[in-house]
């Protein structure tokens, strides 16, 4: 299954129209049966996924959708670049499966709804339905993203990162930096600025999540063994170091 998620890596994209009928009730239950089986970045923390309908959704996004997934998350240490990671995973499931989807950054289950699920905050949210536009790019020319030049530093891990320079990130910020060095990947965020961090730093650490997600699924294509720690180690000025990728190569 996480074989066919990163089929999709290359060619997925944000879909913003749809047809708001509901999905096909079989490939609903699908959807909700995976969210069971998302794998974790961090597997201590507990989290839970909910489907809702347009009506459950209160958003401040033009996005009109006949679905969306939130994901709810204990409040441990990394529980935000866990939960991108984990709902990144469902983005491209659904996109696997030919329907369009769709982050919301400012969308939020309605105020009739409990604000906690079996104890567990909600951190964040999908729309995702029968998209009324192409569900698919047609080549990665159609990506509009930083070159890797600009969020790699270092060599020999350029096909990997290449998969987490498409990923999908909040105004199209793509905070994420990369360090290869000999047998690791040192993942960092870039802070948006003395004006915009204190609104931008919870959905970059989000994003850099994202990132992690397809750059997981890169290596797990490759075959290649990897742990993922989160120590704090020194990286260069500038970068807020978040996690790294030991490689047995």
């Amino acid at each position: 299954m996480r074989t066919n998620l990163y089929e999709v890596v290359e060619k997925r994209k944000s879909v913003r129209k749809y047809d708001m009928n509901p999905v096909d009730s079989v490939l609903l239950q699908q959807i909700k049966q995976f969210g069971e089986e998302v794998s974790p970045l961090i597997p201590d923390i507990r989290v839970k996924f909910n489907v809702y309908s347009y009506e459950e959704v209160k958003s401040l996004m033009a996005i009109k959708a006949p679905h969306y997934v939130g994901i709810y998350s204990d409040k441990k240490d990394n529980f935000l670049l866990n939960a991108g990671y984990m709902l990144q995973q469902m983005d491209l499931y659904l996109s696997a499966n030919n329907l369009g989807s769709c982050w919301l950054g400012m969308a939020k289950p309605s105020v009739a709804l409990p604000e906690a699920v079996d104890g567990l905050d909600f951190v964040i949210m999908l729309a995702f339905g029968n998209p009324k536009e192409e569900v698919h790019r047609s080549s990665k020319e159609e990506f509009k993203r930083k070159s890797l030049e600009e969020i790699l530093e270092g060599s020999g891990y350029e096909e990997v990162i290449e998969a987490a320079r498409l990923a999908p990130s909040a105004r199209n910020t793509q905070a994420w930096y990369f360090i290869c060095k000999e047998k690791e990947i040192l993942v960092c965020r870039k802070p948006a600025g003395f004006v915009t961090e204190h609104l931008m730093a919870r959905l970059n650490t989000i994003d850099v999540g994202i990132a992690m997600c397809h750059l997981d699924l890169a290596l797990e294509n490759r075959a290649l063994e990897r742990t993922i720690t989160f120590e704090d180690l020194e990286v260069p000025k500038g970068f807020l170091h978040l996690a790294t990728i030991r490689l047995s190569v």
